[in-house]
């Protein structure tokens, strides 16, 4: 009898573990998504989620984006919002919406991921992977120019 409830607790706690991932994977739709810039260490200045996590386009040879469904989808969940919510963009950051049909968050219209393997903040451990299809680049963030003060200027695409 020990034995099977021993079972039961390990099924438990695999089973809390994966919904845990995957709310951490944005499996649940958030009502409200930021998207802001930070730099990351070797990299440069980059959008991240509201966690700091480095956000991720997955693209073929031409720029277009490629789907990432299953099990990519595992490795590199989607950022995404709840059907109306709206994406916003800290001070600087634009050009960003969502997907019709999936609620995914886009830059530029290309949508938008985290990698399973940037646990923490400033990350960009996927930068030039190539896999499920394409390569998966960090979306950058250009300086902004600005003609009459060079000097100063924010960020955006």
């Amino acid at each position: 009898m020990a034995v099977r409830w021993r079972k039961v607790a390990v099924g438990a706690a695999i089973c809390a573990l994966g919904l845990a991932a995957l709310s951490g994977g944005s499996a649940v739709a958030a009502t409200k998504v930021t998207v802001s810039t930070a730099t990351v260490p070797g990299i440069g200045a980059v959008l991240v989620d509201a966690s700091g996590h480095t956000l991720y386009t997955l693209t073929d040879a031409n720029g277009a984006a490629v789907a990432c469904t299953g099990t990519c989808a595992g490795a590199w969940p989607p950022l995404t919002v709840a059907a109306g919510a709206k994406v916003k963009g800290s001070k600087g950051v634009k050009a960003l919406g969502s997907t019709s049909d999936t609620h995914q968050v886009t830059a530029g219209s290309l949508p938008l991921y985290r990698f399973g393997g940037d646990t923490a903040a400033k990350q960009a451990h996927g930068e030039g992977i190539s896999s499920f299809g394409g390569t998966w680049h960090v979306v950058k963030v250009k300086p902004k120019s600005n003609k009459t003060n060079a000097g100063t200027g924010g960020t955006g695409f």
